[in-house]
């Protein structure tokens, strides 16, 4: 197997893509691979979110105004942090800071999904 790109998904895209190729295996009358079953495992206890509501949280997030980086972005839809605690909790790394009222505005935008 050769890597062609590498890309963050949310753990939604995950799921859907294991899932396929699930169904896909069953049809070839293939079983999954050891590490398959078990991120799919993970994925499905992980994640809150449907495909589709995923793909909407991603795409608000990345219109604010103040820019998101696409692990943030991910990392917010993955989780759905709850306070403004959780928020700063996900950029600790980062040396930029986010004002109160910019994180107020990311909760309101994952608040929607919840």
């Amino acid at each position: 197997m050769n890597i062609i790109a590498e890309k963050n998904i949310p753990l939604a895209e995950v799921r859907a893509i294991l899932r396929d190729k699930k169904k896909e295996y069953s049809k070839e009358g293939k079983e999954q691979l050891y590490e398959q079953k078990r991120a799919l495992d993970h994925a499905n206890r992980s994640t809150k979110l449907n495909l589709r509501d995923s793909r909407k949280l991603i795409e608000q997030l990345s219109q604010l105004e103040f820019k998101l980086n696409e692990d943030q972005i991910i990392k917010i839809c993955d989780l759905l942090p709850e306070t403004v605690d959780d928020i700063r909790a996900i950029f600790a790394k980062e040396r930029f800071k986010y004002t109160e009222e910019e994180i107020k505005k990311i909760l309101d935008i994952v608040d929607q999904y919840r």
